[in-house]
């Protein structure tokens, strides 16, 4: 769907935020999405700014299961997941390893 289509209307994106980033929207329980009402030809960006979930915190964003760069438009109906940086693996030692 395109600007055209919209009329020039607000689109409606579906957004899941994970991990530390759920700390931004409190009031959304584990597992349910938000519903932001964004202009036609949003970006993921801009989505993530009207949440007030800063960009700095954002590691990785699917837009329909597809990950896309901050700057990719969205469209009416998108679903938005976003996930910080996660730590761990690397330097921590594994008590089961022999």
């Amino acid at each position: 769907m395109g600007n055209e289509e919209t009329g020039g209307q607000a689109i409606k994106v579906e957004v899941r935020v994970y991990a530390g980033l759920r700390r931004y929207l409190p009031e959304a329980p584990i597992g349910h999405s938000t519903t932001v009402m964004l202009r036609p030809g949003a970006t993921v960006a801009e989505a993530l700014e009207s949440l007030g979930i800063p960009l700095r915190e954002t590691k990785t964003c699917f837009v329909n299961g597809i990950q896309r760069e901050p700057g990719h438009p969205l469209r009416d109906g998108d679903q938005l997941a976003a996930f910080p940086p996660i730590a761990g693996g690397l330097g921590v030692q594994n008590p089961l390893a022999g």
